[in-house]
């Protein structure tokens, strides 16, 4: 097992398979803790019966030799006939970008890494959805952490010349940590100028943060268990079913780097936190307006101004990411989610959950799940 255990997302890798090997082993590991190693040492050391391993390690020296492989996806696409996990980073980029429009922003950015492909893919999925939304997303990509050290400077001019308040991603939580400190060099305080969430939800470095970093949860441990039964299958001669095994992007875990409705209007902030905390259920505008200690008119108005919708719109688009959120993270049944958000039954679920996201909540989990 070549995975390394410095990250949350290793981590949780390895305890899925871990938990696989216990129910169904027993399974005896040789395990490469950096997640490198050279191949042809191994090779030389033992004979394996199948191997778990990152996509930069020496993948086709194990095919040749008939030894069963599953990759993990890091600085590859894919491996052409290689059973393959990797992210949902359409997802992950998604999650983000509505947390940051149910929040009132209306200035983005995106960091990440040149060249890797979940990274991009993040960030190609969060300027999409945020340009269907009429906004545009001011990107900045830098080197592996592999090719050297980062050029500092350069992120803390970027920082500096971004518009505030920004909403920034990060394609990890490495870099989300990074970017924390250097918007500090930039002279921005983060979330007041400079919201931040990262990517991988890894507790140490989220808690590193100053302030403590916002991250979306990638469901790794089903991945890695899932890895291992297909590793099983293979290594009894057996085909999988299925060669691709996705890490679904779970819920957006909220800390203080990005905790911050970003209205310049007290009223409107007001109104937005009271929609964000119901989104369960369906609102009235006059509720919204009490909430906010408007009247419904003077309310709708500077809800306009501020953020281009009405407030009943923005109920909705609410209502139905949080549908969203149900359907990501939960495998309740359409009419339990119907039931525990306000709808009398499944399709009338359907109906609005359509009308807002252009799919229906079946097809919506389908393509988040885990296959």
């Amino acid at each position: 097992m070549m995975i390394e255990s410095s990250r949350e997302s290793g981590r949780q890798l390895i305890s899925g398979i871990a938990d696989y090997a216990r129910h169904f082993g027993p399974w005896h590991f040789h395990w490469e803790t950096q997640g490198l190693a050279h191949v042809d040492t191994l090779l030389e050391e033992t004979r394996y019966d199948g191997v778990l391993m990152r996509d930069m390690a020496e993948v086709q020296a194990f095919l040749d030799v008939g030894i069963p492989v599953v990759a993990f996806a890091y600085s590859k696409r894919h491996i052409v006939d290689t059973c393959w996990v990797k992210t949902d980073d359409r997802g992950v980029g998604e999650v983000v970008a509505n947390h940051f429009l149910q929040r009132g922003f209306r200035h983005f950015a995106f960091c990440g890494y040149d060249g890797l492909p979940w990274a991009v893919d993040r960030g190609d999925s969060f300027a999409a959805v945020l340009g269907e939304a009429g906004f545009q997303v001011d990107s900045f990509l830098i080197p592996p952490p592999v090719a050297g050290e980062l050029d500092d400077a350069a992120i803390v001019r970027w920082l500096a010349a971004l518009p505030c308040p920004a909403a920034l991603m990060a394609a990890n939580d490495d870099l989300g940590q990074k970017i924390v400190h250097l918007c500090r060099e930039s002279g921005l305080r983060v979330p007041d100028d400079c919201a931040v969430v990262g990517v991988d939800n890894d507790p140490v470095v989220c808690g590193m943060s100053n302030p403590p970093l916002s991250s979306v949860r990638l469901d790794q441990y089903q991945s890695g268990y899932g890895a291992a039964a297909m590793l099983d299958k293979m290594m009894k001669g057996k085909a999988p079913e299925n060669k691709i095994i996705t890490a679904r992007a779970g819920e957006l875990v909220v800390r203080q780097s990005s905790d911050l409705i970003a209205v310049d209007d007290a009223a409107v902030a007001k109104a937005l936190r009271f929609i964000q905390e119901n989104a369960h259920r369906p609102l009235k505008v006059d509720e919204v307006a009490r909430a906010s200690g408007l009247y419904r008119r003077g309310l709708e108005k500077r809800f306009r101004e501020h953020l281009a919708h009405s407030i009943q719109e923005y109920c909705r688009k609410a209502r139905a990411e949080h549908v969203a959120k149900i359907l990501r993270e939960c495998r309740l049944s359409l009419e339990e989610i119907a039931a525990q958000c306000g709808f009398s039954h499944a399709p009338h679920l359907t109906r609005f959950f359509t009308s807002m996201r252009g799919e229906t909540p079946s097809a919506y989990r389908k393509r988040v799940s885990v296959p």
